[in-house]
């Protein structure tokens, strides 16, 4: 979590945290609590911190679902899970539509649907979203918008087929859309008729 003068962002896991967080470093002047990326307080909810949170605005990353639990399960089969981090078998077509992961990752950081953010980050346009916001909050100069366009991406050494033509076809899609309601609300709210 980062947690500025006026804004908070939270932390969804495999929706481009890491960037996000070496992007907002990059403005120290806001910036009034900062979780390491190697702490595992990093996804920390805005429930979590309701006492740092407040009244200030609710910032989420967000990015397409089968963009996402391909990620997720890949992440997985790699890394495992928390608390042994043992590497799990990669998760079949069918665990990936019908198993929810998605709904049970973001329900935490909306509450099960009654709190949604103020703004959304989306993945697919991530420094047009972050600079947005950034240049909202505070002075974001040609010099520190030239650095931001320049960075490299974090946290993405997984290799694998990100296709998702190769994994998914639009039945398998509509499916796993169904099986996570909430996370295809969070989709209208974020991308609209996008």
């Amino acid at each position: 979590m980062v947690v500025t003068k006026t804004f908070v962002w939270a932390h969804l896991p495999k929706a481009a945290g890491d960037m996000v967080a070496a992007v907002f470093a990059q403005f120290p002047e806001i910036i009034e609590h900062a979780d390491p990326t190697a702490s595992r307080f990093k996804h920390a909810t805005f429930a979590e911190r309701a006492d740092l949170v407040g009244d200030r605005q609710r910032v989420l990353c967000i990015r397409r679902l089968p963009a996402w639990q391909l990620s997720y399960s890949v992440f997985k089969s790699r890394h495992g899970l928390k608390p042994d981090y043992r590497p799990l078998p990669m998760d079949s077509r069918e665990e990936m539509v019908t198993g929810k992961a998605g709904d049970r990752h973001l329900s935490p950081f909306v509450e099960l649907g009654r709190r949604w953010p103020d703004r959304w980050i989306r993945v697919e346009h991530l420094f047009d979203d972050l600079l947005a916001l950034l240049e909202d909050h505070t002075e974001v100069t040609p010099k520190k918008r030239k650095k931001v366009l320049s960075m490299k991406p974090q946290n993405v050494g997984l290799n694998y087929e990100r296709d998702l033509g190769a994994w998914f076809d639009d039945e398998l899609v509509g499916r796993m859309y169904e099986h996570n309601p909430l996370w295809k609300h969070a989709e209208e709210l974020a991308y609209g008729t996008e």
